[in-house]
């Protein structure tokens, strides 16, 4: 976001200010499953601080700015970095928040290399600071030219903002999208690529779907070491002369790594009388049934009626949990999920969740039928990982840590400023 005329004030962060102030800013209602961070807020006023919400969707920017800047915040949140503004001091584009001096959060919930523009635009910012909710974003973060490092929390979820599932689980078992015929996304991403440059990205996706633990950036460079010096030195300098061109080449082998996942297990759950949830592109197996969704409330409606949720991890979470599984896991569908170095970390294998190996075809249509033959052991599953969810996914817990941190952050600057006082 762009404020034009903007004569920023440059400062240090505001020491003298002796109360927690925390903005919350958003764009728009609809925060999808980014929702559930609006429930830190509640913890941040118990702790003591006032908070203000700002919805930059909302009237004129500089009207919200004024408001901002009346408010003068010591911390702003926003998710993904979705709601940086920018001004302008001598013809350079500028971040505010480095104008005004406080300190700019922002909440990644998703894939930073999703959101490259605003994170190459804060390369040289100050007051700015990433959380991270998957270990590896931190390293996402860092490729896109933030050294300081980040902070991290596990994902969560705010009861509240849940619906209750149905007592009655009229539906065996769903597949939850989006759902896309990998074909379809590699046509659409090769259009636009040079030709001596799409063997690098069938390569990669494929190494991607084969080594479903390997992440983005580690097999994107790997394989770009086995191709010969003459396609490593045209594309090196494609690279570097279109670093936008070449991320989103990246988010686009993402994509199609996690479509081929999908299509891989769809593949052969034929016959199965399975109900897709969400986006659905390509051709139906016989037994399955595309169910369309106007938005997320009715796919938490389908699901909290199944029995289970199968789900695939996208290459977007490359090693945390995600909010997607803990959500199901609230609805009491027992999460059908692949099987990773990680998830125990999160949740108890075969007890709280029913797990498998992604590349496994055996090991998947085994258990999906043993659970479609015993789907009461599926639905106690179902009811332990909400009880792991309740017990060990709230936002309280991770409000307090993001507390903790913004008064150490604030008593470290109080301290610098002191001894250049004295």
């Amino acid at each position: 976001m762009f404020l034009p005329n903007v004569v920023p004030v440059f400062s240090h962060m505001c020491y003298d200010i002796p109360d927690m102030r925390i903005a919350f800013l958003k764009y728009g209602e609809n925060l999808g499953i980014s929702r559930h961070a609006t429930a830190l807020l509640e913890t941040f006023k118990r702790q003591g601080a006032e908070v203000q919400t700002l919805d930059l969707s909302e009237g004129e920017l500089q009207d919200r700015v004024n408001q901002l800047t009346e408010f003068s915040p010591t911390f702003v949140l926003d998710l993904n970095g979705s709601c940086v503004i920018f001004g302008e001091r001598e013809g350079q584009k500028l971040p505010i928040f480095d104008a005004f001096g406080y300190v700019h959060v922002s909440l990644f919930t998703d894939e930073p290399l999703f959101h490259f523009p605003v994170l190459l635009d804060l390369q040289k910012s100050n007051n700015f600071l990433p959380v991270v909710t998957d270990l590896k974003y931190a390293d996402s973060i860092k490729f896109l030219g933030h050294e300081r490092g980040t902070f991290y929390i596990t994902p969560f979820i705010d009861p509240f903002q849940m619906p209750e599932p149905s007592e009655e689980k009229d539906i065996d078992i769903v597949f939850l999208g989006p759902v896309v015929d990998p074909n379809i996304l590699a046509q659409q991403a090769v259009q636009n690529l040079k030709e001596s440059f799409v063997p690098y990205f069938f390569e990669v996706g494929e190494f991607l779907f084969r080594n479903p633990e390997a992440h983005l950036l580690y097999a994107s460079e790997y394989l770009f070491s086995m191709f010969n010096q003459s396609f490593q030195e045209e594309f090196l300098k494609w690279r570097q002369e279109n670093p936008h061109d070449y991320l989103r080449l990246l988010n686009d082998i993402s994509l199609y790594a996690t479509a081929k996942k999908r299509w891989f297990m769809l593949s052969f759950l034929e016959g199965i009388d399975l109900k897709i949830v969400g986006v659905f592109e390509g051709e139906l197996k016989e037994g399955h049934q595309h169910l369309s969704i106007s938005d997320w409330t009715e796919a938490l409606e389908l699901i909290g009626r199944s029995c289970m949720t199968i789900l695939t991890f996208p290459h977007a979470v490359p090693t945390g949990i995600g909010f997607v599984p803990l959500e199901v896991a609230f609805m009491e569908s027992a999460p059908f999920i692949d099987l990773r170095a990680t998830l125990p970390g999160f949740f108890a294998p075969d007890s709280e969740v029913i797990s498998y190996m992604p590349l496994d075809r055996a090991d998947i249509e085994e258990k999906v039928v043993y659970y479609l033959e015993n789907l009461q052991e599926a639905k106690e599953i179902g009811k332990r990982a909400k009880e792991r969810v309740l017990r060990g996914y709230g936002p309280e817990d991770r409000a307090s840590f993001l507390y903790q941190m913004f008064q150490d952050l604030l008593s470290q600057a109080q301290a610098v400023q002191q001894k250049t006082t004295d």
